[in-house]
């Protein structure tokens, strides 16, 4: 008799344990649920914001607006507020009209001129180029390329290696930059080109301008188009004599 109260109070202790467990188990659901729904207040665009704009602009720029959303469904990188340490952050991209303003995009500060936006420390110099000049036309805002320059080289030109009796009928190419950015093709607002020629917009150093507009006034300009696995050396070049060397 004792054994069977003694096996009927501990089922009951059981029971009772276990009915404390799923309380609190569900209590711990209700509130992991209200939570997260619970509502956090991010930052959102109300018109749009151009690329470029600096964090300090953007806070003092009043083209944002604070809206309440469920934790649930925020971004974990979305802005409640501008912290000071993104004052000199920059917009990488556009950020359209009622869009979430994320902690990814702001980056490094870059200068916009006229539309167009310039990496910091280059500045921008545009050729014109014909399209098979610019790899049929694959070229694209974005890429990048290595510049070669074909010229008629003098018969003594340094590291040429150019010897011939017959100097004015030689022609030279050698790669003039290995690895430029284009940062626009054809001019601003321009509909469609006029002719074959297209005007086509690199980052340089100040340098690397100077070759180039040297270059692009003394003889013809190509563009190759690279990848990530690729790499241009520059060098000695070929010209008519050493072209089947």
């Amino acid at each position: 008799m004792r054994r069977r109260l003694l096996a009927l109070a501990l089922a009951f202790v059981l029971a009772l344990l276990g009915c404390v467990g799923i309380l609190a188990y569900v209590g711990g659901a209700d509130d992991r649920a209200v939570a997260g729904k619970k509502p956090v207040e991010v930052l959102v665009a109300s018109t749009l914001l151009p690329a470029g704009t600096t964090g300090a602009e953007l806070r003092n720029s009043g083209k944002l607006k604070t809206v309440q959303m469920p934790a649930e469904t925020v971004p974990s990188d979305a802005l409640g507020t501008i912290p000071a340490g993104l004052d000199n952050l920059a917009l990488t991209a556009d950020v359209q009209p009622s869009q979430l303003l994320l902690r990814g995009a702001l980056g490094r500060k870059q200068t916009s001129t006229g539309g167009l936006t310039i990496p910091a420390g280059k500045l921008a110099v545009s050729v014109d180029m014909t399209g098979a000049s610019r790899v049929a036309g694959y070229v694209r805002p974005g890429s990048e390329v290595a510049v070669f320059y074909t010229y008629k080289p003098t018969a003594d030109e340094a590291n040429s290696g150019t010897v011939t009796t017959d100097a004015d009928k030689v022609t030279a190419t050698r790669v003039l930059l290995p690895r430029v950015q284009v940062l626009a093709i054809g001019e601003a607002g321009a509909v469609k080109a006029s002719s074959d020629m297209i005007a086509v917009t690199l980052a340089t150093t100040q340098t690397d301008a100077e070759r180039l507009v040297q270059a692009s006034q003394t003889g013809t300009l190509s563009l190759g188009l690279l990848n990530d696995a690729v790499t241009v050396e520059p060098g000695s070049g070929v010209d008519t004599d050493t072209l089947f060397r």
